[in-house]
């Protein structure tokens, strides 16, 4: 029972019968409702009446206040990705040679023609003077000199190239395919060349040096293209020294490394009638 909400009511018990107790109690009851009354006309009248001020604005729109007015955020500026370099391609002197190259980067060669056929050297630098590698179209090449003591080698990016070969001397040495080569020799450093080859070595085994030179097709002298002709297992004027080969592995995901290796990979070769 106390948790039943108590009942009131404007009726007194039949028991009470004293005159002044039920006229004060009238007397209270029409003041409670004379100021129900008066409260209810005041709202009334705020609501007929509308706010004092009226508004300028067209129908149908709200003026923003200063509060709710939109504040413009910032403004983001998209910067623009750097734009891809150009390339360009060259044909050597001869006519025999072509490749792309980074369009900066700047060329100079010797063209030779004899009676056995054309040669030509191309020297490749890129802008700030760097020989990045060396054409040579030869009718004849060397092996590198003798070493004291083979280092191990190891092969860390190839590439196989739709190169021909002379069929003839397919037959007097044994080849692979002419392919894009990236290796290093483990020395007292690590020494490494990026060039074209097709000398197959087998993996695990050591050298005394690596030679970079590809048959190229019937008609077209030997083929030397790289930053160097021929990797010293000493290092000796080796185009490339790392002090590790994590290092040389890390020096792959260059842009210079990949801007070389896109060159020597474009090579094209052609017989010149």
């Amino acid at each position: 029972m106390l948790n039943e909400a108590p009942i009131f009511s404007d009726s007194l018990p039949a028991s009470i019968t004293a005159l002044p107790d039920r006229r004060l109690r009238r007397a209270r009851l029409a003041g409670v409702l004379m100021l129900a009354a008066a409260v209810t006309a005041g709202i009334l009248v705020a609501t007929n009446l509308g706010p004092l001020t009226s508004s300028t604005s067209p129908a149908g729109t709200v003026p923003p206040s200063e509060s709710t007015a939109a504040t413009p955020g910032p403004t983001r500026t998209r910067t623009p990705s750097p734009a891809a370099a150009a390339w360009t391609s060259f044909t050597d002197g001869t006519g025999q040679a072509t490749f792309e190259h980074p369009a900066g980067w700047t060329l100079s060669e010797a063209p030779q023609k004899t009676d056995v056929g054309a040669f030509n050297t191309v020297e490749v630098r890129n802008p700030a003077g760097k020989t990045m590698a060396t054409l040579s179209l030869a009718y004849d090449g060397a092996g590198g000199p003798a070493c004291p003591e083979p280092k191990p080698f190891a092969m860390l990016d190839s590439v196989v190239l739709d190169i021909p070969q002379k069929a003839s001397k397919l037959r007097e040495f044994p080849r692979g395919p002419s392919a894009f080569v990236f290796r290093v020799i483990q020395s007292d450093k690590v020494y490494g060349s990026m060039a074209l080859t097709d000398i197959p070595q087998s993996p695990g085994t050591v050298t005394c040096g690596l030679d970079n030179m590809i048959l190229a097709p019937d008609d077209v002298p030997f083929v030397h293209f790289g930053d160097s002709l021929w990797l010293e297992a000493s290092g000796r004027a080796a185009a490339l020294t790392f002090d590790s080969l994590a290092e040389a592995k890390a020096y792959m995901k260059t842009q210079e490394y990949q801007d070389v290796k896109k060159m020597l990979v474009s090579l094209e070769l052609r017989r010149v009638k």
